[in-house]
């Protein structure tokens, strides 16, 4: 199994256990109420504004950004939803797994 299926395999794992956030609003909003939002996975077809958004927003919370191969559509699809250019994990233990896995 590729990376790729591994990484969408876990994050809809996540999904399923309600350890993940989707949508830009909802995102921002977590991060500027301090939420436990531990990393933001953001789409590799993004816009080059929606990226420099994404990484500020990241540094000024201080909370981990990782780019990952997954389109918008894939990632959307690994949460059930439709058009996701980042999803934010709320986990410590599915940080590490991603993280891992992203770093293969």
């Amino acid at each position: 199994m590729n990376n790729k299926v591994k990484l969408i395999n876990i994050v809809s794992i996540a999904c399923r256990a309600g350890k993940v956030m989707s949508g830009e609003f909802v995102i921002e909003k977590a991060l500027s109420s301090k939420n436990n939002i531990k990393l933001i996975l953001l789409a590799n077809d993004v816009a080059e504004a929606t990226k420099a958004k994404y990484e500020k927003m990241a540094k000024n919370s201080k909370v981990l950004l990782r780019y990952t191969e997954l389109t918008k559509d894939e990632m959307a699809n690994s949460i059930g939803k439709t058009d996701r250019a980042a999803i934010a994990i709320c986990d410590e233990g599915f940080k590490k797994v991603i993280l891992k896995i992203l770093d293969n």
